[in-house]
């Protein structure tokens, strides 16, 4: 700090005053010294750690997949978000059911459910429901952390290892904020999940929703769109993988879709990339509550498009234009690719890739054509399954699969 500081906006000035006061450091005298006080968030961090490799990257050690891989970073801000009954407070769920049946604490702000509901569900996902007393700390807030700084205070005064904020809406209503304002998504953000975060250790979840509209959705959830770009771990884009809807007494898939992962550890392991949204499927969270016992089972997998013995990406297989060109060849066989691509439904261009898909993957023949013209001649040569691995949920997947 230098003599310019006192030629500052008077405003300016008299926050930083106070800041380095708050340190109890000498204010005059480090005004002339050029140093800012030890311990100061404006004092240079030591880059030693970097500099030597002695610093790594942070890993997903939560919301583990079967093969071993993570989902959540701790002490990092992540979010759930999709459509109403995607999914995605039972993924959250799945989550805290790991960490509590491990005996591990976890903080649930609940701003739109009730603790009947949270309670009931983490009990059939399998947790005692001594774990959930001794070691769930679940709130119902209605005010804001300045209002009653005591009690909140009193939960940043403990670990936890996840926390999970459900009902972003109503959240940024309870402390009267606007989720379409970028200043007021970044005072959300320093307010509730950075300061638990920070103070606790917790890998925080936030859930929210997308916009209503497909068309206009993007890979945002609904408002600002500064809530992706001010979370530090990674943010899920959560689609229904089955018809029915995921709830008790259904058997429904959940597919957690990576749309931004900061400490890039989540995106080394996931599936194929899917360019309409720029997401790559991280996982899929399976949720099987038909039984008669009334327990939902789970489980979170790895993306489909994942080979399982080599960990490497499958390419993706658009199955239904595969399974249009399949019912063509077996119709009208030795036919052109020009002949296929107009008379196959959907668009030209990505019937001719998938055409040429078909051809490298040896399940349709092409066979050079004698005569005058050349080119090549098209058959099947082996079945096709509609239902193959690799098929996509969500938007994407539609939109490739039915040629728009």
């Amino acid at each position: 700090m230098s003599d310019e500081l006192w030629e500052m906006d008077p405003e300016v000035t008299a926050l930083l005053v106070r800041s380095i006061a708050a340190t109890g450091a000498d204010v005059t005298a480090l005004a002339h010294s050029g140093q800012a006080p030890a311990g100061s968030p404006w004092a240079p961090v030591d880059m030693d750690a970097v500099l030597s490799g002695a610093a790594k990257p942070p890993a997903a050690t939560l919301l583990e997949r079967t093969d071993g891989n993570g989902l959540l970073y701790p002490r990092h801000i992540h979010m759930f978000y999709g459509e109403s009954e995607s999914g995605k407070s039972w993924v959250a769920l799945v989550a805290a059911a790991e960490e509590l049946k491990a005996g591990r604490a976890v903080l649930f702000l609940d701003f739109e459910s009730d603790a009947l509901t949270i309670g009931g569900r983490l009990m059939a996902l399998g947790v005692p429901a001594d774990a959930i007393a001794a070691h769930l700390t679940y709130v119902r807030p209605d005010g804001s952390p300045e209002a009653h700084s005591e009690a909140y205070g009193a939960l940043l005064a403990r670990p936890y290892r996840l926390a999970v904020l459900d009902g972003m809406t109503d959240a940024y209503m309870m402390l009267g904020l606007d989720p379409n304002s970028n200043t007021d998504v970044a005072q959300f953000i320093r307010t509730l999940p950075r300061r638990i975060a920070d103070s606790t250790g917790a890998a925080v979840v936030m859930i929210d929703h997308v916009v209503k509209s497909s068309d206009g959705r993007g890979r945002f959830p609904i408002g600002s769109q500064h809530k992706l770009s001010a979370l530090d771990g990674a943010a899920y884009l959560v689609e229904p993988a089955t018809a029915a809807p995921i709830g008790l007494g259904k058997r429904g898939v959940a597919v957690l879709r990576v749309a931004k992962d900061r400490p890039a550890q989540v995106r080394k392991a996931a599936g194929a990339y899917r360019g309409s949204d720029r997401t790559q499927e991280a996982g899929r969270v399976v949720l099987d509550s038909t039984g008669d016992d009334g327990r939902t089972a789970y489980e979170v997998l790895p993306p489909e498009s994942l080979d399982a013995e080599t960990g490497e990406v499958r390419a993706f297989r658009p199955s239904v234009l595969m399974g249009r060109i399949t019912d063509y060849l077996n119709d009208y066989p030795g036919t052109s690719a020009t002949q296929i691509a107009g008379s196959v439904k959907g668009s030209e261009k990505k019937i001719r890739e998938t055409l040429t898909q078909m051809v490298q993957e040896g399940t349709v023949r092409a066979e050079a054509r004698s005569g005058r013209g050349g080119g090549h001649i098209h058959f099947n040569a082996e079945p096709v399954s509609v239902d193959g691995p690799g098929i996509f949920s969500g938007e994407g997947a539609e939109i490739f699969n039915s040629g728009a």
